[in-house]
């Protein structure tokens, strides 16, 4: 037999089975949907089966299965989506039944978000929220995929498009110049970053062992992925071979970049722009090695292989840097 009660605000159930008592939190405050789960619950305690469909659970029960997942397959990411879901979209759609999404309620809390202010008096980016349309398409899409959904009911919501886009920050090779001259200490990491394009993690998880003949091997393993997950070659420049020989000059183990914690190296390169160019931080190095990829004429497929995206969309982000690419596209034309 099941037994509903209530702790603090939330529904519980109570029950027994083989003489053991058992507990769940229904993560609801209202009574009629409280009871509703209770009856079902008993059911599912006298015939083995839940009669109540896989698109009656609520955002908030899906989301965190979807978190339990997600924390496993994408460790990097997963405090950033973690914050993200249970900051912005469970207060919102928590209690709103999987089956019951749709376009309308997701356009009315764009608008609604894209207008809040934090305690400063100021409202999000508009990348800021759509990242997080972004993360809940991704929840969504995984509903999908586990057949809590039939299919995918906010396809069609599009991100918000507003004057606050703007091209990825990059640095020239002057400027980069002057980073390295402030900061000694690191200046061959910055250089190694900047050209090969590699992510933070993907940095300090690189061994000895993948600095091959003519490239650098990033692979994905079960303790250090890859933010898609599949390994790439990035050739060997002579500044990312500069930057490799200094390195390896101050090496002490296996590891290419010395043992510091990440959100160190970020502040140390915060120090250094601070301190020389001014703007940026540390993943702009990443977005530096890509433009100048493509400032060179490196055909856009090529250059999203070099960078490890997962998409061609990312790497067209960039394709506004490419040489006279407007000029070139009209230059038969005569009409």
């Amino acid at each position: 037999m099941a037994t509903l009660y209530k702790r603090g605000q939330t529904f519980w159930l109570k029950w027994y089975k083989d003489g053991k008592a058992h507990y769940e939190s229904l993560k609801t405050k209202d009574k009629k949907q409280a009871t509703l789960l209770c009856n079902a619950k008993e059911i599912e305690l006298r015939t083995g089966k839940n009669p109540i469909p896989k698109e009656d659970m609520n955002f908030t029960e899906f989301s965190e299965t979807y978190l339990d997942w997600h924390g496993h397959e994408h460790p990097d990411s997963h405090q950033r989506v973690a914050q993200i879901i249970r900051t912005y979209l469970q207060p919102s759609f928590g209690f709103l039944r999987m089956g019951s999404l749709d376009s309308m309620a997701v356009e009315k809390w764009k608008q609604k978000r894209r207008m809040q202010r934090n305690k400063e008096g100021k409202t999000p980016a508009v990348e800021t929220v759509n990242k997080e349309l972004r993360t809940l398409r991704a929840v969504v899409n995984k509903a999908v995929e586990w057949d809590v959904l039939g299919k995918n009911p906010i396809r069609g919501v599009k991100e918000i498009r507003g004057p606050e886009s703007k091209p990825k920050n990059f640095y020239t090779a002057e400027e980069l110049r002057a980073v390295y001259k402030v900061d000694d200490l690191h200046a061959a990491i910055w250089k190694l970053l900047a050209n090969t394009g590699m992510r933070r993690s993907e940095a300090m998880n690189l061994t000895w062992d993948y600095v091959l003949d003519n490239h650098v091997r990033v692979v994905s393993t079960e303790e250090a992925r890859t933010k898609n997950m599949k390994w790439r070659d990035i050739p060997i420049s002579p500044g990312c071979c500069e930057a490799l020989n200094e390195l390896w000059r101050r090496a002490e183990d296996e590891f290419v970049l010395p043992r510091v914690h990440k959100a160190s190296l970020t502040r140390a390169f915060k120090k250094a722009v601070d301190r020389s160019v001014r703007r940026g931080n540390l993943h702009d190095l990443r977005h530096t090695f890509i433009s100048h990829l493509v400032m060179q004429g490196v055909p856009l497929r090529t250059v999203q292989v070099l960078a490890g995206h997962s998409s061609i969309r990312v790497t067209e982000g960039y394709a506004h840097l490419a040489p006279n690419h407007m000029v070139s596209a009209v230059a038969g034309l005569r009409i």
